[in-house]
């Protein structure tokens, strides 16, 4: 009679660890390669026929939220370049703890694909795939929802940590055309820690200028940086073909250098059966100089992945982070900043466009209007950062005064000062931002 009443409540438990809003789901774990137990990033987790997805992160851990109505049938996925096809019916997710997706490393062998009788240089690869960017990827209007996230360190302490649920539109998709507008962002929930740095800088975060690193979308707005900035191509070449899921990849390397500029390099991963772009990398090493270099990225690095769903590709992942040196009149500070968008859905037909009056400003969430803007209940059930292990010495240092959830509930009270005129600055790669040259006060009302 006793394993009866605990057969009984298994499934509740279950519920529990799950549910939301007695509508959605949720599954939270770790992405790890199956040979050595570490943790795989930047791999993409879905539901089967669905658009509804993540992304693990730097780290490999991921939380994917979804309707009920996928649990009888739905089919977890997921994929990622060097690793080979995982899928696992929904039904046999039967844990409360987290779920750990275990990646089987693939390696590439010559005899199991089709060699062409000609085979394809880097160029040809690469001019293959930008055009035919607008078959690869959604060519209408869509709308994104996703989590955005902003942190930053000075000189070895984290500082700030931001988040914000968010939603993007894009009128514009991508279809060839010249440089297009932006896309437009709401922000649908905002939290923000305490703000603890002491230096008087630029914020290098800027969802808007991390969205225009999206280089698949915005093909004519970097060839004309390229050219303007007089960046020569060094090198291109096919590193290797490897596995991602069932499918094959070219691994395209690539260097460019301006003697104005810096240099870019990086790797781009091009489906071979239909020369996709399903993953970019690119790192900028920046030439800083004169007098107004002060406080300028010296590195920038990011990693763009992207998700099919109805035979078309979208962006489902962004990670950027910048390498700062900043010098005041008294101190020196050695800065590193961080953004992270994490795709979790995509709508392509009836939906409701962004209106302008819900429309994000152009900044750092930092410096949104917070007043009222944090709902306690909602961020319970989204808890991917706190969760994670490896953001344990971020949580560390953000509550050296007082709990998070105390930070978020009086930050979110904050009326926020309207700022002054701000001054753009040109940075290379995915965060280009405006910058405000004012410290950051939490005090501010």
């Amino acid at each position: 009679m006793k394993h009866r009443h605990i057969f009984f409540f298994l499934p509740l438990l279950l519920c529990a660890y799950l549910a939301h809003a007695q509508q959605e789901l949720v599954i939270a774990g770790m992405v790890l390669n199956v040979k050595n137990s570490e943790p795989i990033p930047f791999a993409n987790i879905g539901i089967e026929g669905t658009a509804i997805g993540t992304v693990s992160n730097n780290q490999g851990s991921y939380e994917l939220h979804f309707d009920k109505k996928h649990l009888r049938d739905g089919v977890l996925v997921v994929s990622c370049v060097g690793y080979g096809a995982y899928r696992v019916p929904l039904t046999s997710i039967r844990t409360p703890q987290k779920h750990f997706i275990e990646l089987n490393p693939k390696a590439y062998l010559l005899s199991s694909i089709t060699v062409r009788p000609r085979e394809l240089s880097a160029y040809e690869i690469m001019e293959i795939a930008i055009r035919r960017i607008s078959i690869n990827y959604v060519n209408k209007p869509y709308l994104l929802d996703g989590f955005y996230r902003e942190y930053f360190k000075e000189n070895g302490h984290y500082a700030a940590f931001a988040e914000s649920a968010v939603s993007i539109y894009d009128a514009e998709n991508y279809n060839f055309q010249d440089i297009k507008d932006r896309e437009t962002i709401r922000i649908n929930q905002l939290r923000v820690s305490d703000i603890y740095n002491k230096g008087d800088y630029v914020l290098y975060i800027d969802l808007h200028y991390a969205l225009r690193g999206n280089v698949m979308r915005n093909v004519a707005y970097w060839k004309k940086y390229i050219k303007r900035a007089r960046y020569e191509l060094e090198s291109l070449s096919m590193d290797s073909i490897s596995y991602y899921g069932n499918d094959f990849v070219y691994c395209v390397g690539y260097q460019m250098k301006s003697k104005r500029k810096g240099t870019y390099e990086g790797r781009f991963y091009v489906r071979t059966r239909d020369f996709a772009i399903v993953r970019a990398e690119i790192t900028a090493h920046n030439r800083i100089k004169g007098r107004h270099s002060n406080g300028l990225p010296q590195k920038s690095k990011t990693v763009m992945t992207y998700k099919q769903h109805e035979g078309k590709l979208y962006l489902s992942y962004i990670n950027a982070s910048h390498e700062v040196k900043f010098k005041s009149k008294k101190e020196e500070y050695d800065l590193l900043f961080f953004s992270e968008l994490l795709v979790n859905d995509i709508q392509t037909d009836n939906f409701q466009p962004i209106l302008p009056n819900e429309m994000m400003e152009s900044k750092s969430i930092f410096y949104q209007p917070r007043y009222r803007t944090f709902d306690e209940d909602y961020w319970k059930n989204y808890n991917l950062f706190e969760s994670s292990e490896a953001n344990d010495s971020i949580i560390s240092d953000l509550e050296r005064y007082r709990p998070l959830e105390k930070q978020y509930m009086t930050n979110g009270k904050m009326k926020i000062k309207p700022r002054p005129a701000e001054t753009e600055y040109e940075i290379p790669v995915s965060n280009r931002t405006y910058g405000i040259r004012k410290r950051l006060n939490t005090n501010e009302r």
